[in-house]
């Protein structure tokens, strides 16, 4: 049972707070706030919620959801382990960033299959902007150094005989995606009830009448 007990009104105004701040930059040179850990935890739940739409959709429409054989526990090695380690969210920076190419990659691919403004294109752009928008939500809680990304070329042309191979790649990835990300929002969640739970201790203590 989650903790917080706000209602989903609250945390959808939270969560599009954030879009905002994706999208928005400082007014007038001035950087914005950083968004506090309520809010990453209200995005990574919305996320997580998204992402598993996403992958279900994709299965469906890539003719995938025969034998389950997207739904494999043998994620990439960069979705695998602990999701939260021992830097936290700090080390959510690379996951996000390898995500987000994962996605660019996934919907060069459609693009070979789909006709412009397909759903599946609308879905994964969608996605591909709520994980930038993460990245850059922990850029705020955590700047880094400025460092130039290491260009990554496009990949040549698809082969026919390759096209049931990336789309069944695609799919796996994205179950992966699904998975670590609400295996966070669940991490993130009972974070949150702990130092709710703390709180709660630590101002009744402070409540309590000193002895004479």
């Amino acid at each position: 049972m989650r903790c917080d007990r706000r209602p989903l009104a609250v945390l959808a105004a939270v969560t599009k707070g954030l879009f905002i701040l994706w999208a928005v930059p400082g007014q007038g040179g001035r950087p914005l706030p950083p968004p506090t850990l309520q809010q990453i935890q209200a995005l990574v739940r919305h996320m997580a919620e998204d992402a598993q739409e996403l992958f279900t959709f994709y299965e469906e429409d890539q003719h995938l959801a025969i034998n389950h054989i997207c739904r494999t526990s043998r994620s990439p090695e960069w979705l695998r382990g602990s999701v939260m380690g021992p830097g936290g969210l700090r080390d959510l920076r690379g996951t996000m960033a390898r995500m987000a190419q994962a996605l660019q990659d996934i919907t060069r691919h459609q693009r070979d299959l789909n006709p412009p403004g397909a759903e599946i294109l609308h879905r994964l752009a969608s996605t591909h902007l709520k994980v930038r928008g993460l990245l850059s939500n922990l850029e705020g809680l955590f700047p880094a150094p400025s460092s130039r990304p290491g260009h990554r070329p496009p990949p040549g042309p698809t082969a026919p005989t390759k096209v049931f191979r990336q789309k069944l790649e695609g799919c796996r990835i994205l179950w992966s995606y699904a998975r670590f990300l609400a295996k966070l929002s669940a991490q993130l969640e009972a974070r949150n009830c702990r130092e709710c739970r703390e709180k709660r201790r630590w101002h009744r203590g402070s409540r309590l009448p000193a002895r004479s």
